[in-house]
């Protein structure tokens, strides 16, 4: 029995150990690699393959050779090339479970999402065709799990997604991950490292500690230039924007409690960097690129959802911004999603975000050493270049409330320096800036206003130091005040002749509020102005049409919200003074016979105070050369905002070369100057739009050239309106007084001028002597004429005064000559020669020693009777008695009756105003020493009789 029992024993102690190393050398591993797949298969559903399986039941090693999940299309899912455990069993006696190492070696996962979105991954399991999910299931370890070591070699994974377009494809490895010390005890530490390499360069690295019990993680993750360009198409498909390169990098230290109700996460003096970044557009032109980002001490605590930056540094970016055609940045559309749901979620996003609790604060963002190109698609211009630029903006946080302060510098085109300088509030979008800016170039403007004016801006700088102040909250508010200085600026036509230049043009101090509207400034200084003003043959300037008409209307929005009152808001302005020097002005003149041209410099001038709210005149001065001696000054008050109400002028010419001004001369009165000078005291009062004007105008030795042929010029008597009114010194002086009617539509200040020296000159023509006698003191109104007896040719002694005030005319006038027309009166002087006549027969035929009784009576009778009968002789000797005549009556009736049938010749006429002529010329010639070529005489002619008792020779003056 006993050696049964001892066979039996000695069976067991063999078979035993027998079985057991057989179980475990070879059918543990036959089942697990033949068996353990159709069992899962059946239980689990889970298709597995397992090429071969070692396992030493002595030392607990297992080994897996090429094991890999498949999906229910028999894919490979999961592989794995070697499995190694070393599992310690003596570890049972502690009540734990103990693995000495675990490796995994080249281990591969497949991330693939087909079309229909479904990861193949899951698909290593058969869908459960129920929908119970109400089994519990006890996580909790019956007894400590223990790894001493875990190790992952050369793990490699695929990611990709068969869903977009261009199906999107990555691989990820080798992997390498290390734990020692896996542990679930309380306290106990494992320490974690995992090395994730990309294109053969290790990128992602995480060296932790962990505890199970409770639940910890602290380390430290480092992401070393990870290529981002491989993910941004497939991240954000619908930005149109694409990057092309870019690495990211990152530190974060990192401690996560998940032990607590409320998970304790934070990280603390993490940094990142973007480095080589490169986005394009859709044509592969690089719209931005930064070679560094730089995020410096960033904090994050989750329990105090609060985040923290303290420093963000963008070195040397560039980024090309444009204005396209539908007045939208470049950078809106091309970072805006094309999928109007995924604008819907982003904007959903940012609302969450907003009205979130998260704190967040970046205490300084640096850019340093930018380029920016801006251009403008909708005109054409050369892009605005600005670099080196440089932003530094401080305490950017969540609190909208929260002001930021910024100091934006930067070069503009290489010449021209920006700085601006203050704070933003977001919450009320309130600007506060301080501005420095030199030498702007407004050449840039031209694109601009080349839509609405055909002028060229060809040269001008800006430069502004200026204080703004803005809000463009529920109620805009606007106000700058500062310096302002705009140089070396020409504006030219466009066939780019200059228009208008100057060297300097400042504003002092000056203020400008949008609401209410008010500009204030309180001088302006323009140094150096020029303005070139060409008038075309055509009546039009060179600073005509220079507006562009637009031939499409203005459209007035339907939707346009009615303002609470319809009235426009007058600007108040105040400058207080303004200041011209150096000036100078062109002035040609096409439009007339003869071009025009002239020029005035060394203007300068000044005018006070200009204010809308007050009603204090301001002062005008303004002097300055005219062509090449000549002087100009204006003195004024005026009230400038309301000219026509009231103002004073007065505007002094001197010395301003005539012969210049032949070309008008030419035009309106018909004759070029060939010398003489120029000058003029102006007076004008203007007072409720009615204007008087006293003008003084001094002529020094004006003479007329060659006559022009106008149609505008009328035909007055110049020459000798300058023969009268030229002193023996050779001035003219003219008082000519104006008035006229602003208001009237129809005035024209030089139709008034020439129409008051018109009718000065016709004045002239028609009364020389009166204007001669007014000018030189005598008394002229009988000067017409030189008075006769009827038939007689004797100078009579009241005609003596008239010579000697003819003398003083033709000294004080030496241009002037004195026209004696030879005169007769046909009835006065016929009459008078036949009464002479019958006279000189009578004392023919009277002998002048008769004793006869009344040998004058029969002397008439005898002549009576030559041309009469003797009845009629005696019928008219008996009416003549009848009416009681005396002898002398009776013979003066007879000589006449005589007379009237006596004939005179028209030669005898024309003869006796030749004498009359004579007698006058000759007086004037001996007794007044009037040189002869001055006195002129006429060809005879009649004239009519002065009081039917006088004949008159007419006597006028030429030049």
């Amino acid at each position: 029995m006993l050696k049964k029992c001892l066979k039996s024993v000695l069976f067991w102690l063999i078979f035993l150990p027998a079985f057991y190393t057989l179980s475990g050398f070879i059918i543990l591993p036959w089942w697990a690699q033949t068996k353990l797949p159709i069992l899962l298969q059946e239980k689990l559903g889970l298709s597995i393959s397992i090429e071969k399986v070692l396992f030493n039941p002595f030392t607990f090693e297992l080994h897996v050779n090429n094991l890999a999940l498949h999906d229910t299309k028999g894919s490979s899912v999961i592989s794995l090339e070697h499995l190694y455990v070393n599992y310690e069993p003596t570890s049972l006696f502690k009540k734990e479970f103990f693995i000495k190492s675990l490796l995994l070696d080249k281990p591969f996962v497949d991330l693939k999402i087909d079309t229909n979105g479904n990861l193949a991954l899951l698909n290593i399991f058969p869908k459960s065709s129920s929908d119970d999910n109400t089994t519990t299931h006890d996580n909790s370890l019956a007894m400590p799990f223990i790894i001493e070591h875990v190790e992952i070699q050369n793990a490699q994974s695929t990611f990709t997604d068969e869903r977009p377009s261009i199906p999107f494809k990555f691989d990820i490895g080798p992997i390498n991950y290390t734990v020692n010390n896996l542990s679930f005890y309380k306290d106990d530490l494992s320490i974690h490292a995992l090395k994730v390499m990309f294109q053969s360069e290790e990128k992602i690295s995480i060296a932790s500690s962990a505890s199970f019990e409770p639940l910890k993680f602290y380390g430290e993750l480092n992401i070393v230039h990870l290529p981002l360009s491989s993910f941004w198409k497939y991240v954000l498909p619908t930005i149109p924007i694409t990057l092309t390169q870019g690495e990211l990098s990152l530190r974060v230290p990192f401690s996560i409690d998940l032990s607590k109700e409320k998970p304790l996460v934070s990280l603390e003096k993490a940094s990142a960097s973007l480095d080589s970044v490169r986005l394009v557009d859709n044509e592969n032109k690089t719209v931005i690129e930064v070679p560094s980002f730089n995020l410096e001490t960033i904090d994050f605590d989750l329990q105090t959802s609060n985040t923290s930056i303290e420093k963000a540094t963008i070195t040397k970016p560039f980024v090309d911004l444009q204005l396209e055609k539908d007045y939208t940045l470049n950078l809106v559309r091309l970072f805006t999603p094309k999928s109007a749901s995924t604008q819907a979620k982003i904007q959903s996003s940012a609302k969450q975000e907003t009205n979130s609790t998260w704190k967040f604060a970046l205490k300084t963002l640096e850019v340093k050493e930018a380029t920016v190109d801006v251009r403008d698609q909708n005109v054409k211009s050369t892009p605005a270049h600005f670099a080196p630029l440089k932003l530094t903006a401080q305490n950017i946080t969540q609190d909208m409330n929260n002001p930021i302060t910024y100091d934006f510098n930067s070069t503009l085109d290489t010449t021209a320096t920006l700085n601006f300088k203050g704070t933003f509030i977001p919450s009320t979008a309130s600007l506060d800036i301080a501005v420095n800016a030199n030498k702007l170039s407004l050449e840039k403007a031209q694109p601009y206003i080349a839509l609405y004016t055909t002028t060229l801006i060809q040269d001008g700088a800006l430069s502004l130091n200026s204080k703004i102040k803005a809000s463009f909250d529920q109620q805009t508010t606007f106000k700058i005040e500062g310096d302002a200085t705009v140089s070396k600026f020409s504006l030219a036509d466009k066939f780019k002749n200059s228009l208008v230049a100057w060297e300097t043009l400042n504003f002092s101090n000056f203020s400008y509020t949008l609401s209410p509207a008010t500009l204030s400034i309180q001088s302006v200084a323009l140094d150096k102005p020029y303005i070139n003003l060409d008038i075309k043959k055509d009546g039009t300037t060179n600073f005509s049409n220079l507006l562009k008409t637009s031939s499409t209307p203005s459209k007035t929005p339907s939707n346009t919200k009615k303002t609470s009152t319809t009235k426009n808001e007058t600007m108040s302005l105040y400058i207080g003074n303004i200041i011209l020097k150096r000036g100078t002005t062109h002035f040609k003149d096409a439009s007339l016979l003869l071009p025009f041209a002239t020029f005035a410099d060394r203007l300068n001038g000044s005018m006070s105070t200009l204010d809308t709210k007050n009603t204090k005149p301001s002062v005008l001065k303004l002097e300055g050369k005219v062509d090449k001696y000549g002087y100009a000054k204006i003195d004024g008050s005026i009230l400038p905002f309301d000219f026509k109400n009231r103002a004073t002028l007065k505007i002094l010419f001197k010395n301003i070369d005539m012969p210049s001004l032949s070309p008008y001369t030419g035009k309106f009165i018909g004759y070029a100057i060939k010398e003489g000078k120029l000058s003029m005291d102006l007076n004008y009062k203007i007072k409720k739009g009615l204007m008087e004007g006293a003008n003084k105008i001094n002529l020094d030795s004006l003479t007329l050239g060659d006559k022009i042929e106008s149609k505008d010029a009328p035909n007055l008597p110049l020459g000798l309106a300058i023969a009268i009114l030229k002193d023996s010194k050779g001035q003219i002086d003219l008082d000519l007084p104006v008035s006229g009617d602003l208001n009237d539509p129809e005035f024209r200040y030089g139709s008034i001028v020439w129409k008051a020296i018109g009718n000065l000159i016709g004045s002239i023509a028609t009364s020389p002597f009166k204007l001669l006698g007014s000018i030189l003191g005598i008394e002229t109104e009988n000067l017409k004429s030189i008075d006769f007896a009827a038939g007689e040719y004797a100078l009579i002694d009241s005609e003596e005064e008239k010579m000697v005030q003819y003398q003083q005319i033709l000294e004080k006038r030496s241009e002037l000559n004195l026209i004696i027309t030879p005169s007769f009166n046909e009835a006065l002087d016929t009459k008078a020669l036949q009464e002479q006549n019958v006279t000189a027969q009578i004392e023919a035929i009277t002998p002048k020693k008769s004793k006869e009784d009344d040998s004058y009576g029969k002397a008439i009778k005898k002549l009576f009777l030559q041309k009469y009968s003797n009845d009629d002789y005696n019928k008219l000797l008996k009416s003549y008695k009848d009416e009681n005549l005396d002898i002398g009556a009776i013979n003066d009736n007879l000589i006449s009756k005589i007379a009237e049938n006596t004939t005179i010749v028209p030669a005898a006429l024309q003869s006796l105003a030749l004498k009359r002529a004579d007698v006058i010329v000759q007086n004037l010639t001996t007794k007044y020493k009037i040189a002869p070529n001055r006195l002129i005489k006429n060809e005879p002619q009649a004239s009519d009789a002065i009081r039917e008792e006088w004949v008159g020779c007419t006597i006028s003056v030429r030049n």
